[in-house]
């Protein structure tokens, strides 16, 4: 039988509560950091309302002819919608094409589900093709918007979805559900930290290897720092890697590098527990200022990235002010 997360038991029960009144809404978003598992909390709500035998929580029992279907990515009353293979933006077409959904009667007699993942991926022509939608709902038809990123929706839409807030998962419950997830010898407590406590995004991370990517980056950063390192050289490490996740990196230890200037070295919290002294190092040679414009440039430059600008081109910008910025503070 299919599980919701640990941390995902009171949406759960506040939704299934409404299903039991005949008051579920029409439109729900589902906000909350990445990491926590929305997207499968959708596809497992949409699931239960299509299941033919669901148990008492409303979980679905996945073994009838409707799980079977829905399992299989075959049944009819269910519309995934998310960006096509190769772009970034949800298109209007592909929000259009929901009305001949939405106006045909369920095959099963039962509910029809849109799941729309990520939801601030529709450009404003498809945000505002959804509107029509949300303003004419079908009593059948239930649309659930997953974002992590509400504040990028039009506020014409989030006013007409019902929020299901997703907050950062229970310490105990997402350490424990990440111990029977990974070997033995894994650091689930420093994952988590790396995760900002996102126990998907801390499986995700120990499975792709990031950790010893985390610290081959930090290393080809002191040797940058040091003037050891040309940034055109260290731009092709992180492209290789990932631009997102190299800026993430550096904002995270740049983000640490402030605490040590404000708090000292018995700062009460660290997002790279494991790098104390060489992240104390790095900021000791900078002025809290100028880590300060570090830090905007790197927000710059992840929003460069969202708008399709140069990968190669953002990064080799950013390392080379953190170059220069360490150059003219030594000297």
């Amino acid at each position: 039988m299919a599980k919701y997360l640990p941390w995902h038991q009171q949406q759960w029960q506040r939704l299934q509560a409404s299903r039991a009144q005949g008051r579920l809404p029409h439109a729900i978003l589902l906000t909350g950091p990445q990491g926590l598992g929305k997207q499968e909390f959708a596809l497992l709500f949409a699931q239960s309302l299509l299941c033919q035998s669901c148990n008492q929580d409303g979980k679905p029992c996945g073994e009838c002819r409707y799980c079977q279907l829905f399992q299989a990515g075959n049944h009819p009353d269910i519309n995934l919608i998310a960006p096509l293979e190769g772009k970034k933006a949800i298109a209007v077409d592909q929000i259009r094409g929901l009305g001949q959904f939405i106006s045909l009667k369920s095959q099963y007699a039962g509910h029809k589900v849109v799941i729309i993942s990520p939801a601030e991926a529709m450009n404003i022509n498809a945000s505002n093709s959804l509107l029509k939608t949300l303003e004419e709902p079908s009593e059948d038809t239930l649309l659930l918007l997953v974002t992590h990123q509400p504040a990028q929706l039009p506020a014409t839409i989030r006013s007409r979805c019902q929020e299901i807030r997703f907050d950062m998962a229970d310490i105990h419950a997402g350490r424990d559900w990440l111990a029977q997830q990974l070997a033995p010898d894994a650091d689930i407590d420093l994952l988590l930290a790396l995760a900002e406590g996102a126990p998907l995004k801390a499986m995700q991370l120990a499975q792709e290897g990031m950790q010893e990517q985390r610290l081959s980056l930090l290393e080809k950063l002191e040797q940058l720092t040091a003037q050891k390192l040309a940034p055109v050289s260290m731009a092709a490490e992180c492209n290789k890697i990932g631009l997102p996740w190299s800026l993430n990196c550096l904002y995270s230890w740049s983000t640490d590098m402030v605490r040590f200037k404000t708090a000292g070295q018995d700062v009460p919290y660290r997002a790279n527990p494991d790098l104390n002294a060489r992240l104390l190092k790095l900021a000791n040679q900078v002025s809290l200022k100028h880590i300060f414009l570090l830090q905007d440039r790197i927000r710059q430059a992840m929003q460069e990235f969202e708008r399709n600008f140069n990968p190669s081109l953002i990064m080799e910008s950013v390392l080379i002010q953190w170059q220069n910025t360490f150059r003219a503070q030594n000297s």
